[in-house]
């Protein structure tokens, strides 16, 4: 029996020396797609350079495959399939139903034609064909919607994110603007504006897709004056700040803008030699002046409105190989020309489309200690601690991240000396040699938090599978693979700064709370003075314009008292704000220990002498208080002031928020078919004799 690499040898060598006869299999086999059958029937008058233009790059990209054992041709070829089954008529359904005919199409014909020369080495080729038609197929847990505005760069670059997007449960549906029209391209946004997008990466200078910059390129603007290239820039950036704009208005999803680079992509390793210095003058220049530019406008656009909008940072990847390396071809035709740094782009998105998925709704990050946070064994004696480790950690927690500590050790060996981080950083600790799922247990317990906002992270393998055995929603990495620390970046620098309120100090007032108000206490004479002892206050008031957007955030995050189970825009909530018939509430609650933040918000409309409640939304952190009611009751004497008689609001059954299916009821509302009114000319109740309304 041959080896694996004289098998792989002779699979190229066959699949070389059969290019023209594949590359037709390949594109009859598209004949089931109903976006290509005109296109097919239209190259029959010149059938060979058709073949030649489209389809010969899939064989030789399985040809480099097979002969050097590069993974970086089998994603080429795996991203000339994504495009060649590319329709945005169809539902991914569809697409997959199609792409599945097609295989099958391929795997018949490409058997009859080389079995009789490959003989056994056969199934070694359609397995190897099978497993990329799985990756284009595979159904993952999450999915996600990515919209990439922009020139081939994209197509360089998700042929390589597929396989590891897979490889964490997550498959994501591909949109494709490359219109190099940007009235054009603002038309196409329009389009999915309302739609529900996961992810948007826009890449306004790379390659070719801004056609006016083209001429940065050339090496014949050596000598230009910086007055004449400036001109330039600043008519390019005028249609790219117009697109920034309507992606950042359109859609509250990330948005990543890249920022420019300038990659001079040349086969002829001397032209790319000549080039690259010959050009290097302007290219920097207008790199300094465009990223200037886009770094200014995105704090402008995130100041505005909230932190949506990120930089890409393509100079930070040129800049690791240098300007020469980063415009290598990988292979080069008339339709095809990826190049090295499109490659090293992927890397980059793999990790903030995770983080963006697996990361940003955990509010929990559960460390090990030995060997996770520190080189070594603590209770063996001196550890070298992992500082860059604990200041991405301590970071996390500034913007919100809560941490806490399940180790197998004794506590009395456990300290900080030399640290970054600190006890006061914790906001809970399960450090003991029972096992530490039992410690997860008991931390969840304590901090009544759910299991899939749990992050765990751990050294040990076994450790990370009895976790993931055991609590199946918790996400569990491992603190010895690089990826979870550069996904942790990724995750930081899309949390935002300006944070209501400290959440780890939230945790522990919340404690102190409780260690004041016993949850044994049944008559009602003594929780009333129990919650007098809270000092509980509540202010209601209109929102500033600064506050709208943790006005979407509480909406959109509150699951448990969500009456209508809704979710918003920030753009609907500006809309609204700016309308005088739509009345926006905020409660912001505080008691003895310290201030809770706006907790609850109420958003609703005058129709006629009806207001209509369209949200109302209460934290689970001020359950019990009868915030909620003392609000119900404001908006009640409110909207007698603008005018109403009755107040509509409708209950909206969801799988979470249950606690406050009686919430209306509670508040004097009757039922009637799917809505529940309020005649306003009854009483209003009082408030609780605990409360401070402000």
């Amino acid at each position: 029996m041959a080896s694996r690499s004289t098998e792989h040898s002779a699979i190229a060598d066959i699949l070389k020396l059969n290019r023209h006869q594949i590359a037709e299999i390949f594109a009859h086999a598209l004949s089931h797609s109903a976006r290509w059958q005109p296109i097919l029937d239209k190259a029959q008058d010149n059938w060979r350079a058709f073949l030649e233009e489209e389809f010969y790059a899939y064989v030789d990209y399985l040809v480099q495959y097979y002969a050097t054992g590069d993974s970086t041709f089998k994603y080429l070829y795996l991203g000339e399939k994504l495009k060649s089954l590319y329709d945005i008529s169809l539902t991914q359904a569809d697409r997959n139903q199609v792409a599945h005919r097609i295989y099958e199409a391929e795997k018949l014909a490409l058997e009859q034609l080389l079995k009789p020369q490959l003989g056994d080495h056969l199934t070694v080729f359609t397995d190897e064909l099978f497993a990329l038609q799985t990756l284009l197929t595979t159904e993952s847990t999450h999915k996600k919607r990515v919209v990439f505005v922009g020139d081939c760069l994209f197509l360089d670059i998700v042929p390589f994110v597929i396989g590891p997007l897979i490889d964490d449960d997550i498959s994501i549906q591909v949109e494709y603007i490359a219109s190099k029209n940007p009235l054009q391209v603002r038309e196409e946004l329009k389009n999915l504006a309302g739609q529900k997008i996961d992810l948007i990466f826009f890449s306004p200078f790379t390659y070719e897709f801004c056609t006016s910059l083209m001429s940065i390129l050339d090496w014949r603007r050596l000598f230009d004056r910086k007055q004449k290239i400036t001109a330039d820039l600043e008519t390019a950036w005028l249609e790219t700040q117009k697109t920034i704009d309507v992606i950042a208005d359109l859609f509250d999803c990330p948005i990543y803008v890249h920022n420019a680079s300038f990659i001079l992509r040349e086969d002829n390793v001397w032209k790319r030699f000549l080039k690259c210095h010959l050009t290097a003058r302007v290219r920097h220049f207008a790199q300094a002046w465009l990223n200037t530019a886009i770094a200014k406008h995105i704090a402008q656009i995130n100041q505005q409105s909230f932190d949506h909008v990120f930089m890409f940072d393509e100079l930070h990847f040129v800049r690791q190989i240098g300007d020469f390396a980063a415009g290598e071809l990988l292979y080069n035709s008339k339709l095809q020309h990826p190049s090295v740094i499109g490659m090293l782009f992927a890397s980059k998105y793999v990790d903030i489309i995770y983080a963006h998925v697996m990361l940003a709704k955990k509010k929990l990050v559960v460390c090990d200690l030995d060997n996770t946070l520190w080189d070594g064994v603590i209770g063996e004696g001196d550890v070298v601690h992992y500082h860059a480790r604990q200041q991405l950690l301590k970071s996390l927690k500034a913007k919100g991240v809560v941490l806490a500590i399940n180790s197998k050790n004794d506590p009395k060996n456990v300290h900080w000396k030399n640290a970054t981080l600190n006890e006061e950083d914790f906001v809970a600790s399960a450090i003991s040699w029972m096992p530490k799922v039992q410690g997860m247990s008991a931390i969840q317990a304590e901090l009544n938090l759910k299991m899939n906002s749990f992050v765990f992270i751990d050294d040990r393998s076994d450790e990370l599978e009895l976790m993931r055995t055991t609590y199946p929603e918790v996400l569990c990495l491992n603190a010895k693979d690089p990826k979870t620390w550069a996904r942790f970046s990724c995750w930081l620098a899309a949390l935002e700064d300006d944070l209501e309120m400290d959440r780890t100090l939230m945790y522990k007032q919340r404690e102190q709370r409780k260690a004041l108000v016993k949850e044994d206490v049944t008559s009602e004479e003594d929780k009333i003075k129990l919650f007098a002892a809270l000092d509980l206050k509540l202010e209601i008031k209109r929102p500033d314009i600064a506050d709208l957007k943790r006005v979407a955030e509480l909406i959109n995050r509150t699951n448990q008292f969500n009456l209508a189970g809704i979710r918003v825009s920030l753009k609907e909530i500006n809309d609204w704000y700016a309308n005088d018939e739509y009345l926006i509430l905020t409660g912001r609650t505080s008691d003895r220990f310290g201030d809770m933040g706006v907790t609850c918000v109420a958003i609703g409309k005058m129709v006629n002498q009806q207001f209509e409640l369209m949200v109302f939304v209460l934290s689970c952190r001020v359950f019990g208080y009868q915030f909620e009611h003392a609000v119900m009751n404001h908006i009640k004497r409110q909207t007698i002031k603008m005018g109403a008689q009755t107040i509509k609001a409708q209950y909206i059954s969801t799988a979470q928020n249950s606690p406050c299916k009686n919430f209306l009821t509670e508040c004097g509302f009757i039922k009637t078919d799917d809505f529940y009114c309020y005649d306003l000319s009854a009483a209003i109740d009082t408030d609780a004799s605990w409360l401070t309304v402000i």
